[in-house]
């Protein structure tokens, strides 16, 4: 449009304007998933307001928990490279014992007696290493894939369990939050696990009853953050997938041992005659 002076303007768009305003100006960008650890990491609650607030809480809760169980397992693996090249060769130790047995009139003789016996021996042999180099704290890759492994399965399965057990309670307090807001906040719950990272330095280890206390106090920040509870409840809800857990347990083995007791002839006939007594 042109002015007095006869020079052209441009008038701004107001829709464009208000959009800017809605979104915040530039339209800030939420922060990313290792952002969100770090904060985690301090304490900070902005972290779970964030994720609670998301569209998809759940589908966030498992890429950040994927993301843990990933670094985690790479810095396993580092740890093993790194200790495997500073620590002592057995590998030749291994042949000489191997090569002098075999040598021996007796390996001769189990042989010609059956074929079979050298590759049942050999892989006999290779266990037998393999178990001895994990009791003297050996680096072996097959520790390092069976931790790595184990920390997979029971990390997904810990989430996801104490998010159902923890939502069920705090519904029970008259929590509104849903179901795939609980999933996500507590997945960042998991973030003490990064401080496993420092076992990649040779002989470094993290305590495990202080990962223990710090994912319990960063799961009752999930838990306040989103249910919105009182500390009383907060700390009941955090308690309960524990407790239940372990009253399960108890009454697994407790009926397990039972079971196995009964199916033992001696315990089965005394059971008998104390029914009989009884009757």
């Amino acid at each position: 449009m042109p002015n007095a002076s006869g020079e052209m303007t441009v008038e701004p768009d107001e829709s464009a304007v208000a959009t800017l305003d809605d979104d915040g100006g530039a339209g800030e960008s939420q922060p990313g998933v290792l952002a969100l650890l770090g904060r985690t990491l301090l304490f900070s609650t902005e972290p779970y307001a964030i994720v609670r607030d998301d569209d998809h809480p759940g589908r966030r809760g498992f890429v950040i928990v994927l993301v843990v169980v990933a670094i985690v397992a790479v810095a396993q693996m580092i740890a093993y490279w790194l200790g495997w090249l500073t620590a002592p060769r057995l590998d030749s130790l291994q042949g000489l014992l191997y090569s002098t047995v075999t040598d021996w009139p007796w390996y001769a003789e189990q042989v010609q007696q059956d074929p079979a016996f050298a590759t049942q021996f050999q892989q006999g042999y290779l266990a037998g290493w393999e178990a001895l180099r994990i009791l003297l704290g050996y680096p072996t890759l097959t520790a390092t894939i069976s931790v790595d492994l184990s920390l997979i399965v029971t990390t997904f399965g810990n989430w996801f369990l104490f998010s159902v057990l923890a939502h069920w309670t705090a519904r029970w307090f008259g929590s509104q939050a849903r179901f795939v807001q609980t999933l996500g906040t507590v997945a960042l719950a998991y973030a003490p696990l990064l401080l496993l990272v420092i076992q990649v330095v040779p002989g470094a280890t993290v305590p495990l009853s202080l990962l223990f206390l710090l994912m319990l106090a960063t799961k009752y920040l999930a838990l306040k953050t989103t249910h919105n509870l009182g500390t009383p409840q907060t700390l009941f809800v955090l308690a309960a997938p524990y407790v239940i857990v372990a009253i399960v347990a108890a009454l697994v083995a407790l009926y397990g041992g039972a079971y196995g007791l009964e199916q033992l002839p001696y315990f089965r006939d005394a059971f008998k005659v104390q029914l009989f007594l009884a009757r």
